[in-house]
């Protein structure tokens, strides 16, 4: 290149800053020849040319020179100007586009503008305040100890949940839990209910596990079914018996997602009494529980059977999805192949996070949240059945964001609700046809 071809070269670049001229010149080269205007191939000016051309010192365009080289952009021989080596290529193979993205409005999701804003604030305020040096290191994969042992002492407060801390497992929400234990319980064959969620469905099925969908009725899941339940060969979810053995179970007792009902007293203990008789682990999911007034919902089911019960929940329904914050109630050897599988994968959950949802369990903010949360729901389930009379009927328990309308017509309702603003989808279940809605959106 000649000094007039230098000009033209840094023509577009304007005036270098006060400062970082090394690294500004840098950065303009490497622009030009990943955007081609400078092809592989082609000489660059010599470096007093190009200090000329941009105003600057020898000596900062003889360093960017040698950076460029070291870096393999260029290649410099004595007495010969700087000649291009690399620029853009065919590129790296295209990735297949995402499968997944954000999820559509869901019945499941709890009203954002409930969220306890105030409390919040000071509970994070409240969790910077206490950090301490050894909080700024990486976290116990398990979760934060004063997280795990606030999580211990409410959830035997308000879901009679027996456990000590060390039995604690804080993740990302309860599809991170589904994904960690499908791995840690090391089981080939699960059952869950049918109907049920979605998300669980989906979670699962992605897994390399098999499942088996067991019909739930007015009592909910019928533990008699799972005698020799399981599956033929192949993956995803089957209705039909025999084969594999099924080695878990997943339920959602207190508040079935989604028809509402809950499982009976008597079911309670022929499930874990039959779970115990045949080897089987049963996982359950608490999702909403929380949502309910004081005798509403039973006390989970893992009370009764601390050493088989893992029991499973989140903040995604109490006070909002993207927080991703939820835990496992584990029996302690489980808790410890938990601990030693997060250890080989993300190392655990934002310590600040943990601390502020410390803080605020510790300091009653959740349960005024959730008090407030309940009287809003209920007055919004009474105005939802309200507009629905004398078409449809709310069935199963009173509990949470979402109600469960049996009908025929369920796609049509979901439609209609729909285009009202209320999240619903029709569930289709030949026992349980109906659609499930959204009571947190109902206004």
């Amino acid at each position: 290149m000649t000094s007039d071809a230098a000009a033209e070269l840094v023509g577009p670049w304007g005036p270098p800053p006060p400062g970082g001229k090394a690294a500004w010149l840098r950065g303009r080269l490497i622009d030009a020849i990943l955007g081609g205007r400078l092809p592989p191939g082609t000489a660059l000016p010599g470096a007093r040319d190009l200090a000329q051309a941009v105003g600057l010192a020898r000596g900062t365009t003889d360093a960017v020179y040698a950076q460029l080289q070291d870096e393999g952009f260029i290649r410099s021989a004595p007495r010969r100007r700087p000649v291009v080596t690399g620029g853009p290529g065919p590129g790296a193979p295209a990735l297949a586009p995402p499968s997944s993205a954000a999820p559509p409005p869901s019945p499941g999701v709890p009203d954002p503008a409930l969220f306890p804003h105030r409390a919040w604030a000071a509970a994070t305020r409240e969790a910077l305040a206490r950090l301490s040096d050894r909080d700024l290191g990486y976290p116990d994969p398990a979760g934060h100890p004063r997280l795990r042992a606030a999580l211990a002492d409410w959830l035997a407060r308000t879901r009679g949940v027996s456990a000590e801390p060390d039995q604690i497992h804080v993740t990302g929400g309860v599809s991170h839990a589904m994904w960690m234990l499908t791995t840690v319980l090391g089981v080939a064959t699960w059952a869950v209910e049918r109907p049920c969620s979605p998300g669980t469905m989906h979670h699962l099925v992605r897994r390399p596990v098999e499942v088996v969908e067991v019909p739930i009725d007015a009592d909910g899941l019928d533990p008699a079914l799972l005698d020799g339940a399981g599956v033929g060969l192949g993956s995803g979810p089957r209705s039909g018996f025999g084969g594999s053995r099924v080695g878990a179970v997943m339920i959602t007792p207190s508040h079935q997602y989604p028809t509402g009902v809950q499982l009976s007293a008597p079911r309670r203990r022929s499930l874990v009494d039959g779970c115990r008789a045949a080897g089987r682990w049963l996982v359950e999911d608490d999702y909403d529980s929380h949502i309910a007034a004081p005798g509403v919902v039973p006390a989970a089911v893992q009370a009764l059977a601390p050493d088989l019960v893992v029991f499973t929940g989140s903040l995604s329904k109490l006070l909002a999805p993207g927080l991703r914050l939820g835990w496992i109630v584990a029996p302690p050897t489980v808790a410890d192949r938990l601990r030693e599988q997060r250890e080989d994968s993300d190392l655990g959950v934002s310590v600040v996070l943990q601390l502020t949802v410390a803080a605020l369990i510790e300091s009653g903010g959740l349960d005024r949240h959730l008090r407030r949360a309940r009287r809003v729901y209920d007055e919004r389930r009474s105005l939802l059945a309200a507009r629905l009379a004398p078409r449809y009927e709310l069935g199963g328990a009173p509990v949470g964001v979402h109600a469960f309308a049996p009908t025929a017509d369920a796609a049509a309702l979901a439609g209609e609700l729909r285009s009202s603003g209320v999240p619903a989808a029709p569930v289709d279940d030949v026992r349980h046809p109906g659609a499930v809605i959204s009571v947190a959106a109902v206004r």
